[in-house]
């Protein structure tokens, strides 16, 4: 993968995802990836330990996500994504439609963002809705 093409990143991320869940996307970036996960509330997770400590909190609790992503844009050294989430949890489902800013420093990511729109996710990055 090249350094510079990061859109191609963000989408490495989710299909490593899509392979083999939580671990198989921590595999392919770096330790110290700073997360800010839907489900997380606002909390930020700093690093890959404390990204598979919320995950395990998620497994416990019975649920199970189902990501699926629509739209991959490059805003400078971030790249936004559109897409939605499937919740599944103790019998119920939830869906709802979200935005992620994956932010890079020198071709490496060094966050990623959850938002509930596309707006937000935009306005983070300074770029007009």
């Amino acid at each position: 993968m090249v350094a510079d093409d990061l859109v191609a990143q963000v989408q490495a991320v989710w299909e490593a995802y899509a392979r083999g869940g939580v671990e198989a996307m921590l595999e392919v970036v770096d330790d110290d990836v700073e997360w800010q996960p839907h489900q997380a509330g606002g909390r930020v997770l700093h690093g890959a330990e404390e990204m598979r400590a919320f995950w395990a909190e998620r497994v416990t609790a019975g649920e199970r996500m189902e990501p699926t992503v629509y739209d991959l844009q490059r805003h400078g050294d971030c790249v936004v994504m559109t897409g939605a989430l499937r919740v599944l949890s103790h019998g119920r489902l939830t869906e709802s439609q979200l935005a992620w800013v994956y932010t890079f420093d020198d071709g490496r990511l060094r966050t990623a963002s959850a938002y509930p729109t596309r707006a937000q996710a935009l306005r983070a990055v300074a770029v007009p809705a």
